[in-house]
């Protein structure tokens, strides 16, 4: 994403505000919008900032089961227990993404015959019956944060998809966004919703907006957005990779998440083997690429060099194998 080094630029030298709210200093810009126009170019090749792949595919696998608890995705960022109170994150965006709302629509009579649905079977439901609809909209923080959520307050605010001309466009809307941290991990996250609806919908993938009310940088980044600035993209020792492939198919959820759990449970490189064995083929290779970047994770983990070479071989996408180490 080339535009990342413009918004770090932009952030760090024509700074609206340098303010410290709960205490920690931050440069910031106010009403900050940028755009995509090829989602599938977006995952962040920025050598500086060091952007973790596994933690990205294991974020966007947490988002797709619908879970709210911690256990699993600690593993992968121990951020997630720091700001968990109770084993449990408000900011698990599949929670409110793709759980049931139990909202009783039988009692609406222009409404499905149902008696809950979640916002994503909403947004196919309403842009199936009106592909013009301005109404798709799946609204992540809840009047209810503000008073039940205290160091986990959701940053998103609403994702707004809109159907025009065959084309899935998405407008996300955060009330706050870290520049260095959040949105690297957001943007992937959020164009992979993105195309996974298109791809329910049978239309084409369109542009990604991005408004954030607050863009801002920590005192703690500052050395790295220097460093990042200092890296022109044409430099040679840029990395270039190319978009990521086409989505092939719905994501096999069970199958995804079974093995994750499995991976995170294997405790030596024998066992890993053991798994990495058991793999299955019939799932499209655009998949099972994400099994094996978590794959190539623990074996790094464990110290087992040759399967962690062997396992990264395994993977299609060139572009993950120029960024997975």
């Amino acid at each position: 994403l080339p535009i990342y080094y413009d918004l770090v630029d932009l952030v760090y030298n024509d700074t609206d505000h340098e303010v410290a709210p709960r205490g920690m200093k931050i440069k910031e810009r106010l009403g900050v919008f940028f755009e995509i126009q090829m989602p599938r170019n977006r995952l962040l090749y920025v050598p500086e900032r060091k952007f973790s792949l596994p933690y990205t595919i294991a974020e966007t696998l947490w988002y797709l089961t619908g879970d709210n608890t911690t256990e699993w995705i600690s593993e992968y960022s121990s951020f997630w227990k720091k700001i968990s109170e109770d084993g449990k994150a408000h900011s698990a965006y599949g929670q409110h993404i793709f759980g049931k709302n139990n909202i009783p629509l039988s009692t609406n009579p222009i409404a499905v015959d149902s008696n809950s649905e979640s916002q994503w079977e909403y947004v196919l439901r309403e842009l199936r019956n009106d592909p013009d609809s301005r109404r798709a909209v799946m609204h992540i923080r809840q009047p209810k944060h503000s008073w039940i959520a205290e160091k986990d307050v959701p940053c998103t605010l609403t994702l707004q998809f809109i159907l025009r001309d065959n084309k899935l466009n998405l407008i996300t809307n955060m009330r706050s966004s870290d520049l260095i941290y959040g949105l690297s991990y957001d943007v992937p996250a959020f164009t992979f919703l993105q195309e996974l609806m298109a791809l329910e919908l049978g239309v084409e993938l369109g542009w990604y907006r991005h408004l954030s009310a607050s863009l801002h940088i920590y005192e703690r980044h500052f050395e790295m957005c220097e460093n990042i600035m200092k890296n022109d993209p044409r430099r040679e020792s840029w990395v270039y990779t190319p978009q990521m492939p086409e989505m092939p198919s719905p994501p096999p959820i069970d199958y995804l998440n079974k093995v994750q759990w499995k991976l995170r449970d294997a405790a030596t490189s024998d066992e890993l083997e053991e798994l990495v064995n058991m793999f299955n083929p019939d799932v499209p290779a655009y998949w099972n690429d994400w099994v094996n970047i978590l794959a190539v994770r623990k074996a790094k983990k464990l110290k087992a060099t040759d399967l962690k070479n062997r396992i990264h071989k395994n993977i299609s996408f060139a572009g993950y194998k120029a960024v997975l180490k």
